[in-house]
């Protein structure tokens, strides 16, 4: 699995010709953008119009500014996810920084930016973590960061190298016994699953499940690659048609580089032994990859900090596995003829029973192996001793010999023997 995103930002008249693998399906794909809006007031709660507000994206060194409305507004639509900051200026005002803010997928954000008089303080700094209220609409949901997915106890890739298993750190998801999931009370065919606003819903198999097999379960790009999963479990937007709404968001490129390499083993050298059995199974189950991201350089010819980033990840899987089962297979004497062993334990039937025989040529109430040379199984006289005297044929005692091996054990019940 390969996966490579580009980002261009236009800046100082730069012009880069873009190709978009995904041109096609853009047109039909929802947003992932969300907004920052709120308003900027004096320490009275007057409102200040015309006062300049920048957002600065802390990831990728880009800003954008608008001015406060004569009610003191300002709006920033169509932002993407990411960390950033506001800033708010005013010729009558000392500057006023909002750090650290964190926007996710498709959230509204709102921040009342308060100014003070220009003598009392050059810049007031205030941490957007501590007044940072959504109050756009009354969506329910919950976000998780990479980090936070990795911090948690998940064992995903244990079973299945698909992030849908990442679902299970939202509190709105639920998991039945075959793998489906639903959100909310909302059954799995009733919940929306996109990538970057591009849907990854089954439209003829609607619904994921992580059970083998089933449809919709791997249409999303390596865990490494994702940079938040976001669940929408109450009043969803009705852009998104479905009660319940997955969101994966993956990862960009930013003005430093950064990377990694995982590899996640499985080898029977490490497993325990399973009860009955001598040996283990074999198993090799490797998943590796690594990721990379950063600025576009190209040396003498392109520089591309504050304005084209790239980020690309990889993730192979190698898989060979087995389980332990338990068999019956032929003994040496069965491989002759003498079926005696069989009878012993029942696995010839009985043909006479009481005053209803089926066949008088055998015996009362013992089994009885027919020699269908001799007649049905109705008129027919039995083997002698249960051992087999027709010329048995070579060809199939040599497939026996090669392909069926020998019994390894004697205490499994139930006929089996391997």
């Amino acid at each position: 699995m390969i996966a490579t995103k580009f980002c261009i930002t236009f800046k100082r008249g730069w012009f880069v010709l873009l190709f978009v693998a995904y041109f096609a399906a853009s047109s039909h794909a929802q947003s992932t953008f969300g907004s920052i809006r709120g308003i900027v007031t004096d320490i009275s709660g007057a409102a200040i119009p015309e006062a300049q507000v920048t957002l600065h994206s802390i990831d990728q060194s880009t800003d954008r500014s608008v001015s406060s409305d004569v009610s003191g507004n300002y709006v920033f639509e169509n932002v993407k996810a990411g960390t950033y900051s506001l800033l708010a200026t005013h010729i009558e005002f000392a500057d006023m920084r909002l750090a650290g803010i964190v926007l996710a997928a498709r959230q509204d954000l709102r921040f009342t930016l308060t100014m003070q008089i220009a003598e009392q303080a050059t810049t007031v700094q205030v941490d957007a973590a501590a007044v940072e209220v959504n109050t756009e609409n009354a969506t329910l949901g919950d976000m998780k960061s990479t980090e936070q997915i990795g911090q948690l106890p998940l064992n995903s890739r244990a079973a299945t190298t698909s992030p849908i298993a990442a679902l299970a750190t939202s509190a709105n998801v639920q998991q039945d016994s075959s793998g489906n999931f639903a959100i909310g009370g909302a059954t799995t065919d009733m919940i929306g699953f996109s990538v970057d606003g591009i849907s990854t819903v089954n439209i003829f198999n609607s619904g994921v499940s992580l059970a083998a097999g089933a449809a919709g379960a791997n249409p999303y790009p390596s865990s490494e690659g994702i940079s938040e999963l976001k669940v929408t479990a109450f009043n969803n937007n009705a852009e998104f048609s479905q009660v319940g709404d997955v969101t994966f968001t993956t990862k960009a490129g930013t003005n430093n580089y950064h990377g990694s390499l995982f590899e996640y083993l499985q080898n029977d050298v490490l497993n325990a032994h399973t009860y009955n059995f001598a040996e283990k199974a074999p198993m090799r189950f490797n998943t590796f990859g690594g990721s990379l991201g950063g600025p576009l350089v190209v040396p003498h010819l392109f520089n591309g900090h504050n304005k084209a980033f790239f980020f690309l990840d990889y993730e192979g899987n190698r898989r060979s596995t087995s389980q332990a089962e338990e068999y019956a297979v032929p003994t040496a004497n069965e491989r002759t003829g003498d079926l005696s062993e069989l009878a012993a334990a029942g696995s010839i039937p009985v043909l006479n029973t009481g005053s209803n025989p089926v066949n008088p040529n055998c015996p009362i109430n013992l089994p009885c192996l027919v020699n269908p040379a001799t007649g049905s199984l109705e008129t027919g006289h039995p083997f002698a001793n249960y051992q087999i005297t027709s010329q048995l044929n070579q060809s199939s005692l040599t497939l026996l010999n090669d392909y069926y091996p020998l019994p390894n054990a004697t205490s499994l019940g139930g006929g089996l023997n391997y």
